[in-house]
């Protein structure tokens, strides 16, 4: 079926085959629905300021119990990610600008545009993003359920 908003659409529902019409501004209602979910999905992200997250693609696994998430990560200028894990893997690629990404156990890597780096799950790390702005795409392959990213402190 094509939606066409000068029609009132014909919908099948339930198993006798009874017909329920979708007019404008029920299918409106449910588009606006529809986009605050997605909304309300970035901000549970819980970046914290000077960062923004914005998910592109969510979907379970690779395994049961885990979700793959594709997000493009926006830093501010000079602005430090403190150190914290994940619960899962995190894969990254740059974007624009240029940071320092420190990894405990593996030292320090200068990022710039294209520039990748992968870190593991519950491994501490932390960024310095450069005096411009920087747009990082990042995969986040993580258990459910558990918050994206989890402030640790600074390893000694």
């Amino acid at each position: 079926m094509i939606w066409r908003p000068d029609r009132v659409q014909e919908v099948r529902v339930g198993h006798e085959g009874r017909k329920r019409m979708l007019s404008r501004r029920m299918f409106t209602g449910c588009a606006l629905c529809a986009a605050i979910g997605l909304v309300a999905e970035d901000v549970s992200a819980q970046a914290p300021s000077g960062i923004k997250r914005t998910i592109t693609s969510r979907i379970d696994g690779p395994m049961q119990g885990y979700e793959t998430l594709q997000v493009i990560v926006d830093v501010e200028p000079n602005f430090l990610i403190d150190w914290h894990t994940h619960p899962g893997t995190e894969a990254g690629y740059v974007l624009e600008g240029v940071g320092e990404l420190r990894v405990k156990d593996a030292g320090t890597q200068q990022i710039k545009p294209g520039a990748s780096w992968v870190t593991p799950a519950e491994t501490p790390h932390t960024l310095k993003n450069g005096s411009q702005p920087s747009k990082l795409f990042v995969t986040f392959t993580v258990q459910k359920g558990k918050p994206l990213a989890t402030p640790v402190p600074a390893p000694t």
